[in-house]
């Protein structure tokens, strides 16, 4: 596994760098009051998801969604969802609007119950659509032989 654990020293990437295309994997640890769950806090965070959320991951490490998080990261509707998954153990995807590199891109969060938390899989649908379109348009593309089906 790649990224950085709770505490954690080491290497940060076995695949190079990340960018607004790559998945993310983060895992998040379910906080409790009286039995109930009330936030989320990053366990693990991999380098891509790190960089799709726009924190460095020693900064999302050990905190709470809802705290020390802001915007959409932060939603007492993301909580919820997540709490949803926990609590009744059904994995779950839905889209979320995140503000990526000054645009908004529409982010898919895939989320299973791991244990007394949650692992969640983020993908930038809009960044995966960019980079299919910049390679139709690319040169090399343009050059090679095309059929047409009729």
């Amino acid at each position: 596994m790649h990224g950085r654990p709770a505490g954690g020293r080491g290497p940060t990437s076995l695949f190079g760098p990340a960018t607004d295309d790559s998945p993310g994997q983060a895992r998040l640890n379910a906080v409790r009051e009286q039995g109930r769950v009330v936030d989320f806090t990053w366990a693990f965070v991999d380098d891509a998801a790190a960089h799709l959320l726009h924190r460095a991951d020693r900064f999302l490490l050990g905190k709470g969604l809802r705290a020390n998080v802001g915007g959409p990261l932060g939603n007492p509707v993301l909580i919820d969802r997540y709490r949803r998954v926990l609590e009744h153990g059904n994995s779950q995807s839905f889209e979320q609007v995140h503000l990526v590199d000054g645009r908004q891109d529409i982010v898919v969060h895939r989320v299973a119950r791991v244990g007394d938390g949650v692992e969640v899989i983020l993908t930038n649908r809009g960044a995966a659509r960019r980079a299919c379109a910049d390679a139709l348009e690319s040169p090399l593309h343009a050059m090679s032989p095309q059929r047409l089906s009729g």
